[in-house]
């Protein structure tokens, strides 16, 4: 299949399936990142990351201002709860999910059920902060495990093209997007909250911005009722409140440099102290992250499927890694933004806006 027939089916799928976030230049619309920078190293056009919450966050954050001493969390669950028949939390045990339950939990808020995903068999290796961190909590509640098995893996990379057509970044292996997943059907009257989205900070011109980035979506971007939690426009404030408290830290332990400076808060559990985050279960078993923050479970699950001897989704994973590799051979996961919010004035820019040309010569 031709380049120009897989970007006319992406575009009909983004605007019949109404895609919160996807990318766009020249009236296209792509819902997968890898075929964007495809159509982007052809044409030299410039690709664009959309939310399509955009113009709502500026209606939230117009004529107010940011309570430090306010739970917006619990003003979005409570907002979540009228909105929907049922409210499903996808829960990893880690610090973000254990905190939206937490606040759920001493709120009398309740959560329907919990979400706990795996890859195959939970006995696995790469399926360690599941078992250790995740059941021991989820177990108290309603839960369900979902899993996607290696074979499945490996019928969706025999196609060549997977990694122009599959969610998420290459380097998540054997993760299944929530949208591909066969085993995760949602449900039009329920809402499904991800809790991934501790915040992140540029330091521009000497002034601070909350960013959204695409990589920060983890590949779930497509579906209306999966809610990154700290990300949707009517918990944006709660974004905000954490982006604050994050550049009071970075300023009070000298982190903070006079030039353009980037930062991502990380699974450190005193970061997650200043932003109130609740303690994970058995910490010490979280699959740790490295500077670029690439989960070593990615690695394992890799591993994982070595042991066991999976030879057909290895062979299947690699000749479609070679054929995304002959067709970016310049690949680099570098995020494009959505939007950029300065955490004083609550300003709201794009990346077209704010950096029209970049970052280039900063």
């Amino acid at each position: 299949m031709d380049l120009q027939t897989l970007i006319e089916e992406s575009t009909q799928r983004v605007e019949q399936q109404r895609h919160p976030c996807y990318w766009t230049a020249n009236g296209y619309k792509f819902d997968n990142k890898n075929l964007a920078l495809w159509y982007e190293s052809i044409t030299g056009s410039f690709v664009t990351f959309v939310d399509s919450q955009l113009d709502l966050i500026r209606n939230q954050l117009t004529n107010t201002s940011i309570d430090m001493d306010r739970n917006y969390n619990i003003d979005y669950l409570e907002y979540l709860k009228t909105m929907y028949s049922e409210v499903h939390l996808f829960f990893s045990g880690g610090a973000d999910s254990v905190t939206i339950l937490d606040t759920a939990v001493q709120n009398n808020i309740s959560i329907d059920k919990l979400i706990c995903l795996t890859c195959d068999d939970i006995e696995l290796e790469c399926n360690r902060e599941i078992k250790l961190c995740a059941i021991p909590v989820a177990e108290k509640y309603t839960y369900e495990i979902v899993s996607t098995s290696y074979n499945q893996h490996a019928e969706s990379y025999k196609d060549p093209l997977a990694f122009f057509r599959i969610s998420g970044a290459v380097t998540t292996q054997f993760r299944s997007a929530l949208d591909v997943n066969p085993n995760f059907i949602p449900q039009a009257d329920t809402v499904y909250i991800k809790g991934s989205d501790k915040p992140q900070l540029v330091k521009y011109n000497n002034k601070w911005y909350a960013v959204f980035l695409d990589t920060q979506m983890g590949g779930d971007y497509k579906h209306p009722n999966i809610k990154c939690f700290w990300l949707d426009a009517f918990n944006i404030k709660s974004y905000l409140k954490d982006a604050l408290l994050y550049r009071q830290y970075l300023l009070e332990n000298n982190l903070v440099k006079e030039s353009l400076q980037f930062f991502k808060a990380s699974q450190d559990p005193k970061i997650g102290a200043v932003l109130g985050r609740s303690s994970v279960i058995n910490a010490d078993a979280q699959h740790v992250k490295n500077q670029k923050y690439i989960s070593s479970k990615a690695m394992q699950r890799t591993h994982d499927a070595i042991d066991a001897n999976h030879v057909d989704l290895l062979i299947n994973y690699f000749t479609a890694r070679k054929t995304f590799n002959d067709i970016l051979p310049d690949y680099a996961d570098s995020g494009k933004f959505a939007w950029f919010i300065d955490i004083d004035t609550l300003e709201v820019f794009t990346q077209e806006q704010l950096i029209p040309h970049g970052f280039k010569g900063v």
